[in-house]
C-alpha cells in the first residue's frame, strides 16, 4: 500500500519519529514536572467531562494531560503528533529535506535519489520553539 501512496503524484510529507535520535518528534519531549507545574487547569473547558485513561473525568485537556502524566515511569514522554501539527502552524520549527521518493521492499525502504517524484522529510524540530508554542497556547485558552 505505502508504495502506491508513494507512486501518486500528491504531496506526501513525513514526520519523522526517530526514536532515540535527536532528529525526530520523539525528542520533542514534556517533563511529567513541567505538565504538573504548567498544565493544571488549562485549555478550553468542555461543557461534557471526558472519562481519563486511568479513571476520573475532566473538562480540560490541561487536567486530562496532568492525570496522564502522573501514570508514566519515565520523568518525560514525547508528544510526537502534536510536533507535527506544531510544524504545519510553524514550518521554521523543524527542518524538510526533498527526496526521491524511496519504495518499500521486503520489510525495507529502498532509496531512489534518483526518482523524480519527490517527498518531503520534517527532521530536526525546534523543541524549546515548539514545547513554548503549546504552553503558551494553552495559556491562551
Amino acid at each position: 500500500m505505502v508504495n502506491y501512496i508513494l507512486a501518486l503524484s500528491v504531496p506526501f510529507e513525513v514526520a519523522t519519529v526517530r526514536y532515540g535520535k535527536s532528529t525526530g518528534t520523539a525528542a520533542v519531549q514534556a517533563s511529567v514536572e513541567d505538565i504538573r507545574l504548567k498544565m493544571r487547569g488549562k485549555g478550553p473547558r468542555q461543557a461534557h467531562r471526558v472519562a481519563g485513561r486511568h479513571g476520573g473525568e475532566f473538562d480540560c485537556f490541561g487536567d486530562y494531560s496532568v492525570d496522564l502524566f502522573e501514570h508514566v515511569t519515565e520523568k518525560s514522554r514525547s508528544l510526537y503528533d502534536m510536533a507535527a501539527a506544531a510544524i504545519v502552524k510553524n514550518p521554521g520549527w523543524a527542518d524538510s529535506v526533498v527526496i526521491g521518493a524511496p519504495r518499500f521492499r521486503n520489510g525495507r525502504w529502498i532509496e531512489q535519489p534518483e526518482n523524480p517524484r519527490t517527498i518531503v522529510i520534517w527532521e530536526n524540530y525546534d523543541k524549546e520553539k515548539i514545547m513554548h508554542d503549546f504552553y503558551r497556547t494553552m495559556d491562551q485558552r
